[in-house]
């Protein structure tokens, strides 16, 4: 017996009949409002509200990246050879997003499934702003692709890289095949001939598609009689997964959020995207310059928060449908399966101080439970302190891999903090050997992608100026990112949380007197016990 997987794709039992609105809906469903992405830690419920939206919405598409063919694009050997000497390739895939966004709502607007509807639809689109001459090469455009707006998305990916791959081919076609055949001879060409080559490149993206696609979403802005009455809703998910080669995947993402700005214009157009925390920060790491701003992504994002009223709904919501399924009972709820307390605490609060205060924690935490009660008619303490066990580990592990992308030695930095077998600890207490150990074993290892950690711990080995009191600080900012540690930033302040407070705390906020507190969730898993509160 479960209550849900936790993970929305596979929770169609319970995911529709128990679906709880935690107060989000209302802007992700009113295509005026900013808000467009999704954003999120993993079992938020971000996916849980692409489906729900798809599934309620007359007039919803899901757009899967792993249907997009993308890999065909990181394995041009144009825009290889554009990427190795240097070339900035952002507009070229806001091209890439706008022109499949701008096919997929021509194709929902107007319900085109096939070739013939295709081009009656041009035609109308055609006949009603070709006295504007203001919008005659966007209507160009539109007349190249007139017979494939009924095409699969991934034909449409592959054909449009074509069309870029013969520019490049016919402006430097040359370099491009000495580069595919080998010898680095990217490496070999002078500053001056790659600068000449790029400069050749950003006119043709400029120059061509850029013009033409934002004439493009003039010409769907405006409205007709029919639009008014309808919102049509594009939604994208699954951007964490493999869909397209590692190199360029957080670049592609990137041009994806650049490209809402501009796709607002169609006012009964929502395009919505979901976005994990950890994939925005690597995003963020890996694109970083002064064009793009984390407070750029803020304004259009909306961050999902649960609280304790929406969580015990949810949970209450599917115990009842569990019994319902099973046995046509009639109204069961939690506290009619639970024990009323935990020693002195609430049992319900009790779970939730082990949660990240988000639905798949509390869900797998009360599926634990129910298993460990198996055969018997209630649930009991000592089975809730079994269950917490299996799903600290559990949850310490999908915590790894939730932050591996972005920061790949979380495991050593939550040893660091657990090692001491406490539950709470000052700096002070981490200096000398256990933050001397954990940098020397975290910088003789092979650096781990974007590792923000290994060239401070590589530093401090090599004594060049980082100091102990720095190697944990940092440590520490990256565990409070991720939800495993509460700081007390200095004595007398609250203990914060990042999924209650503030999400980023600077390294260099931290001092010797802050002290760190490992999150409830994570004391089954390392064994500690309470009784050293901060």
């Amino acid at each position: 017996m479960a209550i849900g997987t936790g993970n929305a794709e596979t929770d169609d039992e319970f995911l529709f009949d128990c679906f709880v609105d935690s107060g989000v809906l209302v802007p992700f469903l009113q295509p005026k409002s900013a808000q467009m992405v999704i954003a999120g830690r993993t079992g938020s419920g971000k996916t849980a509200i692409i489906r729900y939206i798809a599934r309620n919405q007359d007039y919803a598409v899901e757009l899967d990246p792993r249907d997009m063919s993308m890999n065909y694009v990181s394995n041009s050997d144009a825009l290889r050879f554009l990427t190795a000497i240097g070339a900035d390739l952002d507009l070229l895939f806001q091209v890439l997003w706008k022109h499949v966004i701008c096919i997929e709502f021509i194709r929902l607007r107007w319900s085109i499934k096939d070739e013939s509807k295709s081009f009656a639809v041009f035609q109308g689109i055609y006949d009603r702003f070709f006295g504007d001459a203001r919008k005659r090469k966007s209507l160009e455009y539109l007349k190249r692709w007139q017979d494939k707006f009924w095409i699969t998305m991934d034909e449409n990916i592959k054909e449009i890289t074509s069309s870029f791959e013969e520019k490049l081919n016919a402006s430097f076609g040359a370099e491009i095949a000495k580069y595919k055949a080998g010898g680095q001879y990217d490496k070999r060409m002078s500053a001056g001939q790659k600068t000449e080559i790029i400069d050749r490149f950003r006119k043709i993206v400029n120059a061509e598609q850029l013009q033409e696609l934002s004439g493009v979403i003039d010409i769907l802005a405006e409205p007709d009689n029919v639009d008014s009455r309808r919102s049509f809703y594009i939604l994208v998910d699954k951007l964490d997964e493999n869909w397209v080669e590692s190199s360029i995947r957080f670049k592609m993402i990137r041009a994806l959020l650049e490209s809402l700005k501009s796709l607002r214009r169609i006012q009964n157009l929502k395009v919505l995207v979901s976005l994990r925390n950890d994939v925005r920060e690597r995003v963020l790491q890996e694109t970083s310059d002064v064009t793009f701003q984390r407070e750029k992504f803020d304004d259009y994002s909306l961050q999902l928060k649960w609280g304790k009223y929406d969580l015990f709904s949810l949970v209450e919501r599917r115990i009842n449908q569990l019994f319902k399924l099973r046995y046509s009972a009639g109204n069961i709820g939690f506290y009619d399966i639970f024990p009323s307390k935990v020693g002195a605490i609430d049992a319900f609060g009790w779970m939730l101080e082990r949660t990240l205060m988000r639905p798949r924690d509390i869900l797998l935490f009360v599926n634990e439970c129910i298993a460990q009660a198996d055969g018997s008619t209630e649930i009991s303490v000592t089975g809730m302190r079994k269950a917490e066990v299996i799903y600290a580990q559990k949850r310490r592990d999908a915590l790894l891999q939730e932050w591996f992308s972005a920061f790949p030695s979380l495991n050593k930095v939550l040893d660091l903090f657990a090692g001491l077998q406490k539950v709470s600890s000052t700096f002070e207490e981490l200096l000398g050997s256990p933050v001397e150990d954990f940098a020397l074993g975290l910088s003789a290892e092979q650096k781990l992608g974007h590792d923000p950690l290994f060239e401070t711990c590589a530093t401090f080995v090599q004594g060049k100026g980082v100091t102990e009191l720095r190697v944990i600080a940092e440590a520490a900012a990256i565990a409070y990112r991720a939800g495993a540690l509460g700081l007390k930033v200095r004595s007398g302040d609250p203990i914060i949380y990042s999924h209650i407070n503030e999400p980023l705390i600077a390294a260099t906020a931290l001092g010797p007197d802050t002290r760190t507190r490992v999150h409830s969730m994570l004391h089954g898993a390392y064994r500690l016990q309470e009784g050293n509160k901060p």
